[in-house]
């Protein structure tokens, strides 16, 4: 394996296509102008730049301590470790464990974390499982969302299915499936636009809803405002449905059908087709019902 600088301060790969080993040191770093460490391990040829901080290949593991902002592009990238500015990422699969950034900016087909952000986070990809903390906002458009973690800021997302687990501020999902798990808390609001949505865990402000189906089975601490509008034509016996199997504080439901097996510590308003069914055990001493007679479901705003 040879390795030589062209004109431009790159580091080419020459040689045999064989797996190599490039370790970038402060002892070239005073040439290339880096002023981290890059260990990679590379299959196909890749070069680094100082002209713009940044790794391209094809398929390549690299071990990062960055101080600044740096730039990744390949097929298949794995990274660990660290850069202390904003990580750019375009990838065909994009893997980083253990990695710790400041910022974050990634466009693959699949991406999956595990480490922790200091700021912001931008995904865009089909697939994206996180495990790890946000310390800013986080804006993800994927099909599949699979998150466990900390995400202090924001969190806007448009993705076809989520789960989501962990510690959460303020939540905008449009999604097809939304699933809240049991381990999840959400301190601020969650507003949501979707066609199922589950909650077990925990939500502190208030629960915003235009949805198909609706299962409520963990504690809202703020009143509700759930529009659950079945739609036009067949309708299949989960369309328009709302269960109330948990711990809430009322707020007011529009709905085809609503199903009471919890506690409802505070005033309900339903309209819905039917008055609703508050199954035996379950505790709700303050609704009012009003007949839907098939007056859409909507947001007022």
């Amino acid at each position: 394996m040879i390795s030589s600088f062209d004109k431009v301060g790159h580091i080419r790969k020459i040689g045999e296509p064989e797996m190599t080993r490039l370790l970038l040191t402060t002892a070239v770093a005073s040439v290339l102008a880096l002023t981290g460490c890059i260990d990679v391990t590379i299959g196909t040829p890749a070069y680094a730049s100082s002209s713009d901080s940044s790794l391209r290949g094809g398929d390549f593991t690299a071990v990062l301590d960055e101080p600044g902002d740096f730039r990744l592009a390949g097929a298949d990238v794995r990274v660990s470790g660290e850069v202390s500015g904003r990580l750019r990422v375009s990838a065909a699969d994009f893997i980083a464990r253990d990695f710790h950034a400041g910022a974050v900016a990634i466009t693959a087909a699949d991406i999956a974390f595990t480490g922790d952000v200091d700021g912001p986070v931008t995904l865009t990809a089909s697939d994206v499982a996180w495990r790890g903390s946000i310390g800013g906002g986080a804006e993800i458009r994927a099909a599949d969302l699979d998150f466990d973690g900390r995400l202090d800021g924001r969190l806007f997302a448009q993705v076809a299915d989520a789960h989501l687990s962990g510690s959460f501020a303020d939540i905008e999902v449009s999604a097809a499936d939304l699933e809240l798990d049991r381990d999840s808390h959400v301190q601020g609001d969650v507003r949501a636009n979707v066609a199922d949505f589950e909650q077990d865990g925990v939500i502190d402000g208030r629960l915003d809803l235009s949805a198909r189906s609706v299962w409520i089975n963990g504690d809202l601490n703020a009143p509700m405002v759930l529009n659950v509008d079945p739609g036009r034509g067949r309708l299949d016996p989960e369309d328009g449905l709302v269960e109330l199997n948990g711990r809430s504080v009322g707020g007011s439901i529009c709905a085809r059908r609503v199903v009471v097996r919890g506690q409802v510590n505070g005033p309900l308003t339903i309209m819905a087709d039917a008055p609703p069914e508050v199954l035996q055990g379950a505790q709700a001493n303050d609704i009012s019902f009003t007949a839907r007679n098939g007056q859409r479901c909507e947001r007022n705003s």
